[in-house]
C-alpha cells in the first residue's frame, strides 16, 4: 500500500510537467523575403496555471530563439546566424494593467489592459528581421524557430523555495522551414 501511495505521490508531480510540454507548439509561422523576416505564434502557451501565476503578479517570460542555416547535401549544415530575443509581462493588480517588454521591439516597456491582448502580444512574433549579410542567391537555407516558456522568474534564493514553480517551465518542439535565397 505504501508503493502504491508512492508511485501516485511522484505521479501527481511529474505528469503535470510532462503534460504542459505537450501544449505548445509553433503555428502560423511565415516568411518573408527579401528581407528575411519571420512571424509565428506560440500556440497553447497560457495555462491556467499560467495565467494565475501572471495575475499574481510574478513576471513571466516567453524566450525565443531563431536558426537560421545553410542546407548542404554532403557535408554538415552550416550555421548562418541565430537569434535570442524575449517577451516578459508582470501584472500590476492596483492598477489592473500589464507591463509588457518585447526584445525585438526595441525592449521599451508599454501597458495594456486587456488579458487577451497580453496573451497574443506575448506569444506572437511579428515580421522579426534574421537577414545576415552573406546569404548566396540559389542556395537552400533552414529556418529554426522555437520558444522556451520559463514562465516564472524568481530571484535565485527563492528558488530553492519555489521548486514547485519549475512545472510551469517548458518549451516547443523545433519548427523548420527550408527555403531557396533569391535576390
Amino acid at each position: 500500500m505504501k508503493k502504491l501511495i508512492a508511485l501516485i505521490v511522484i505521479s501527481a508531480w511529474l505528469i503535470p510537467a510532462a503534460a504542459l510540454a505537450q501544449l505548445a507548439n509553433i503555428a502560423n509561422f511565415a516568411l518573408s523575403k527579401p528581407p528575411l523576416k519571420v512571424s509565428f505564434q506560440v500556440d497553447g502557451a497560457f495555462s491556467r496555471d499560467i495565467e494565475e501565476a501572471i495575475k499574481s503578479g510574478m513576471p513571466t517570460s516567453f524566450n525565443f530563439i531563431i536558426k537560421l542555416e545553410k542546407v548542404n547535401s554532403i557535408l554538415p549544415n552550416q550555421n548562418v546566424g541565430e537569434w535570442e530575443f524575449r517577451h516578459t509581462v508582470k501584472y500590476n493588480s492596483l492598477r489592473d494593467e500589464y507591463e509588457l517588454t518585447l526584445d525585438e521591439t526595441g525592449g521599451n516597456p508599454f501597458k495594456v489592459r486587456d488579458a487577451e491582448e497580453m496573451k497574443r502580444l506575448m506569444a506572437s512574433c511579428d515580421s522579426v528581421s534574421v537577414e545576415p549579410a552573406h546569404l548566396v542567391a540559389g542556395e537552400t537555407y533552414r529556418v529554426w524557430v522555437k520558444a522556451e516558456l520559463d514562465s516564472i522568474d524568481l530571484p535565485v534564493i527563492l528558488d530553492s523555495v519555489f521548486f514547485f514553480l519549475e512545472a510551469f517551465d517548458f518549451e516547443t518542439d523545433w519548427l523548420y522551414h527550408d527555403f531557396t535565397h533569391t535576390l
